[in-house]
This record gives C-alpha cells, structure tokens and sequence, in this order.
C-alpha cells in the first residue's frame, strides 16, 4: 500500500513499542526458521530412500503421499525417480529427476547425481524394486554414510512393508547391514495389511526394535475404488480431493487419507 507523504507528520515518530505477545511470536518464528534443515541442532540436508525391495509393496504410493506431504509443508526438496521401469511418479509430478542404480561402472554417475543433489538440499528418492544390492554397494563402496557425515548429508530408509513374512526379512536385513549408521523406518503398509500382531510378536523383529534405533510408521489406506481412480487418472492426491468426476463422498475420502497420510509423516519427526 502506498502512503501519501503529504498527509504523514513529518515530526520525529515514537519509537513502536511492541506487546510480549508479538515480541514472543516472533521469536518463536525466528527460532522455527533457525530449526528448518536441522538434525540435532546441525543444518543438514537429507537423502530420503522410499524403499521395500518387493515389487507391488507400495513404495510409489508412499512416495506420492510423501511428495505432497512436504508440499504442503512448503519444503523445498529435490524429486529423484530411479523406477525406470513404472516411472509413475515422474507421470505425475512436475519437476522430476530420473536416476537408476546399475552395476555397470560406466553408469555409476546416474546413481552418484542423488549425493550431489543432497548437497544443495534435501533429496526424496523412489526406488525401484530388488534394488537392495545395488543400492546398498552404492553406499558402502563410495563410504557415503562417512562422506554424509562430512558434508552434513544423513540418509533415512523409508522400508515400506507388505505384512508378509519375507518384507519384514528383507527389512531386517538392512538393519543389520546399516547398523545405526543410517536411519530406518519401518512404514507399515495399511493398504496391504490391517493386523500386524504377527509381526510385532516375532522374535527377530522384537530383538531388532531392542538393538537398532528405528522408527515405526502407520501409512494409511485409501480406499480401493478411489485409489484405482487417482491411479487412472494420473493424478495426484490434492487434485483427486476436487476432482469432477469424483463424488462428495469419494473426494472427503482423499481428503481423509492425505489428512492421515501427513500427521503420519509429521509424528516421525524426520521430515525438515
């Protein structure tokens, strides 16, 4: 708005004094600000693999969720698509990287681009299935948790689960092999299983959750005929939620699954 100096006292003005309220709102904002990219007090960015190593465990939809859910927030992160094979989140999201792992040395640089990235800023990553191996020789060959350390760059796995037996295998093993040099969340899958008392009950699993320090995460179902319907169109969650074609009661119910999906994300504490 612009001021006409004509009608402004051109006498020396009083100093603006401001309430406790405001002065503590904004320093409160200031502190928020100084938190954003921080681990334990530390600016860092960070390098979020959305994995499962089964094909058709859900890792696409996680990632989608996953997307919109620092969009919301306002993050600014690079996207990385290394499923070459499905590609679907490129399909959807502007603005996408593609990348694959592959153990032709030749290619090495197709996967390396992601550190890179993760020097300018945080990085989400949807991989592909049965990409275990490569993608763990990718860390350890090139000592990228040590480098991550140097360049203040942390990796957190995102091992989305189907509910069967050989995920949780599968999850377990990188466990092990990572140690706590990197961060785990164990995402467990609604979607593909509501009743995870088998696993919280095996003894691997209990002995795991003892030793190694990870997180559990509850990422919610959408139901069927509306997942099919976003999956048909292409489209994302926000936009599905005004969709047209879809009705009052099918839009509440992605607006529901994202509302969901967030404090999901937002409770684990791992987002910046």
């Amino acid at each position: 708005m612009l001021i006409d100096n004509s009608l402004v006292n051109n006498d020396e003005e009083a100093p603006v004094t401001k309430s406790p309220t405001e002065e503590s709102s904004e320093a409160k904002k200031k502190g928020n600000d100084n938190k954003k990219n921080t681990y334990k007090g530390v600016k860092t960015h960070t390098i979020h693999l959305i994995d499962g190593e089964k094909g058709g465990a859900g890792k696409s939809f996680v990632s989608r969720g996953f997307i919109e859910y620092i969009q919301h927030k306002n993050l600014d992160f690079h996207i990385v698509d290394a499923d070459s094979s499905n590609k679907d989140i490129e399909k959807i999201y502007t603005g996408c990287t593609s990348a694959f792992f592959s153990d032709d040395e030749k290619l090495h640089k197709e996967a390396d681009k992601i550190f890179e990235m993760a020097v300018e800023k945080s990085v989400l990553v949807n991989l592909p299935a049965q990409v275990y191996e490569k993608v763990t020789s990718w860390i350890d060959n090139n000592s990228l948790i040590k480098l991550g350390h140097e360049n203040k760059i942390r990796f957190i796995k995102w091992f989305v689960c189907t509910g069967g037996h050989d995920s949780v295998q599968f999850f377990l093993k990188s466990l092990k092999h990572f140690d706590n040099g990197l961060t785990h969340v164990f995402v467990k899958n609604q979607g593909l299983c509501d009743d995870w008392n088998y696993i919280e009950k095996l003894d691997e699993y209990k002995d795991a959750k003892s030793k190694y320090n990870f997180t559990v995460m509850e990422f919610p179902k959408l139901a069927h005929w509306e997942k099919n319907m976003v999956d048909r169109l292409q489209i994302n969650f926000t936009s599905a939620s005004s969709y047209k074609e879809l009705g009052v009661v099918s839009k509440q119910k992605v607006k529901n699954f994202l509302k969901e999906a967030y404090k999901a994300f937002e409770e684990t504490g791992l987002v910046q």
